[in-house]
């Protein structure tokens, strides 16, 4: 393709077969290593999720404290919720609403150039090469140019919230959106470089312009969990403010904390099966003396060691948890086995 980029070329060997099918097996064996490395990072990452802290359960037991019965004095983790009175003035733009907190953001409309990367093996002069390519395309997309965020501090009760550094889960209201045309460019070709997506990339003029606030009206409910001292609350583990209901903060908590779960225990399903499948490469490079055979088996060995990764996980998962149950039944079993052996020599 004429637009094609060539961004980097590496030569990997000869494109001799016999040269090909040797290197093949060589880099193999290499990765016999890798494929312990894999597995032992399988099992770090399993080690890792049994220990994770959660905090659902502990929040769901966690009750509401009315904010008269918070000492000045108290320190500890607390739930309180209540109506909120803001420290000093904060409105939102646009419209002067009075919000606890607001995001303003504005974007222009234009037409960007992106990249699609591909990595291809060709021949040049007897010797493959691997290559990195890139290949422009053109999109529309929406553009920021601007973005403020603001919160302040407010009061609940006799306590001072501090959300700066909260986790703050918000139902956000839709304050303003507004979506403006903008004049034809003078030179509609012309191509300029802007910021989208935290890379500096060309793009066409642009069309028209968006701008959105959202933000938290100060009149709403708040709850707020987090650590208490010295009639402050800017800090805790975890460290939550949020308008929704106590009931819907804990479910965002067990959801948040579920996909975590899952995803760790997938990471460590997926280093050690492919660790597995890395020991079986030799045999894989050596049956690929007829073409196609090893990649073949290769699919079908990994789906038989993703099985076993996932009993692996599954088995892993409860002895690290109950580790002092396994003791206690190893321990049990040794003895168990000894007297067995005295009475049959006594």
């Amino acid at each position: 393709m004429a637009d094609e980029r060539i961004v980097s070329e590496t030569v990997v060997g000869s494109s001799n077969p016999v040269a090909r099918y040797v290197r093949g097996f060589t880099d193999s064996i290499k990765g016999i290593g890798g494929g312990f490395l894999s597995i032992l990072i399988g099992f770090a990452i399993l080690y890792y999720s049994v220990g994770m802290k959660e905090n659902a359960g502990m929040l769901a037991k966690l009750p509401i404290t009315p904010t008269e019965q918070v000492s000045m004095t108290q320190t500890g983790l607390v739930k309180v919720s209540g109506q909120p009175v803001a420290v000093s003035s904060l409105v939102a733009p646009k419209t002067g609403e009075a919000v606890l907190y607001y995001k303003h953001t504005t974007e222009e409309f234009r037409k960007v150039e992106q990249m699609k990367t591909e990595y291809r093996t060709v021949q040049k002069d007897g010797q493959d090469v691997q290559q990195t390519v890139e290949t422009p395309y053109w999109t529309d997309a929406w553009v920021p140019t601007n973005k403020d965020e603001k919160s302040v501090d407010f009061k609940l009760g006799q306590l001072t919230i501090q959300p700066q550094n909260a986790n703050k889960n918000y139902n956000l209201k839709n304050i303003y959106n507004q979506e403006s045309p903008l004049p034809a460019a003078a030179n509609p070709a012309l191509i300029m470089p802007v910021t989208y997506g935290g890379k500096n990339v060309n793009s066409y003029p642009p069309t028209k312009t968006r701008e959105v606030v959202v933000g938290v009206p100060a009149d709403q409910t708040m709850l707020v969990i987090g650590e208490t001292n010295n009639g402050y609350i800017r800090s805790g583990d975890p460290f939550i403010v949020s308008n929704k209901t106590d009931a819907e903060v804990v479910a965002d908590v067990k959801s948040a904390e579920n996909l975590k779960f899952w995803l760790i225990k997938g990471a460590a399903w997926f280093f050690i099966a492919s660790g597995l499948t890395a020991l079986f490469g030799p045999i894989f490079a050596l049956l690929n003396i007829l073409p196609g055979l090893g990649s073949a088996l290769n699919g079908l060995v990994f789906f038989v060691n993703a099985i076993i990764a996932a009993i692996i996980v599954a088995l892993g998962s409860l002895v690290i948890k109950f580790w002092y149950v396994f003791l206690a039944l190893m321990v049990i079993g040794v003895i168990w086995l000894l007297v067995l052996r005295m009475k049959k020599t006594g």
